[in-house]
Parts: structure tokens; sequence; C-alpha cells
């Protein structure tokens, strides 16, 4: 169990897909926040960042893992929550949102949400700010942003209504 967070497994699916991958991709700042009930009946937790030199990534997990019927029943993108990037250089990051994760999860299901571009070595301070899909509103608070030091990787969380951290 995470301290501050409820019910949030390990990063088991993330080292999965990471171990999948043969060394090729890994987590380069590496954090586990829940960032609440994003996407209706599911948490997305936060567990890092890929800084690679083409891209870089957020790998995140769903929880519970997303399933395949649940398109049918919520809704053709009802899992499409948004991330902006930012960071202290004003560096420019496309907003396409694109990413992909494992369509038939079970405890949690992997992801990964492209930043938009590479982040500079000369960055200090990176700011990801979330929101939901269109036609859901969180029931409980949520993360709207992050604010991470680089390259160290310390973060500060800003939500949307209040923390109720299990303890």
């Amino acid at each position: 169990m995470l301290e501050g967070v409820f019910n949030i497994p390990p990063r088991t699916a993330t080292d999965a897909y990471l171990a999948r991958m043969g060394g090729r991709r890994r987590l380069d700042i590496v954090f586990d926040i829940d960032l609440g009930e994003l996407v209706e009946g599911h948490h997305v937790v936060a567990r890092g960042l890929e800084l690679a030199d083409a891209a870089a990534a957020l790998h995140y997990e769903f929880v519970p893992g997303i399933r395949q019927h649940e398109e049918d029943t919520k809704g053709r993108f009802f899992w499409f929550w948004m991330m902006f990037a930012e960071d202290d250089l004003g560096t420019s990051y496309d907003d396409y949102n694109t990413g992909a994760f494992d369509p038939d999860g079970k405890a949690a299901t992997h992801g990964t949400r492209n930043l938009g571009g590479p982040v500079p070595r000369s960055a200090r301070r990176l700011r990801l700010s979330f929101t939901p899909p269109e036609m859901w509103t969180p029931l409980g608070p949520w993360c709207r942003e992050l604010d991470i030091a680089l390259p160290g990787g310390q973060v500060t969380e800003s939500w949307t209504g209040p923390r109720q951290d299990a303890g």
C-alpha cells in the first residue's frame, strides 16, 4: 500500500510493461501519485516520467484496470482524460494527448501519455496539468496539477476539492 492513498496497488503493471521492453524504456523520475478518479470508476495513478531524448512520457495506471466491455456501456473514449505540459523555459509541447494503454487490465492497467516533445535538460521545473474526460465530473477530489522539480523529481501536487488521504 502506498502512503497517503487508499487501495492503490504497487507499481506491478508498470514494472511488468518496462520488463517487457527489455530495458529500452525506463522511468527516469519515479513517483506514485493517485490523481483521483479522473475517469468514471477508475483512479489514474501517476507512476513516473520517462525523459527520452526524442519524446518524454508520463507512465500511469488505471486502477482498477480498464475492461474492454466498458466502452460498450460507458461510451467511446470515456477514458480519455487530458494532460498538458509546460516548463520554466517556455518550451512548446504539443497538446495532442497521444499515448496508449492496455485495453484489458485487471487490478491495474499500465498506460503512457506523451508530453508532446522532449523536456530540455536545462529545464528546472515541469508542470503537468490534468482534466477529466468531457462527459465526466469526478465525484471526489482530484489532482489538477503536478509541479515536478528537475532533475531531482520532487513533486508538489495541486488538488481540486479537499484531498482526503487514507491514514
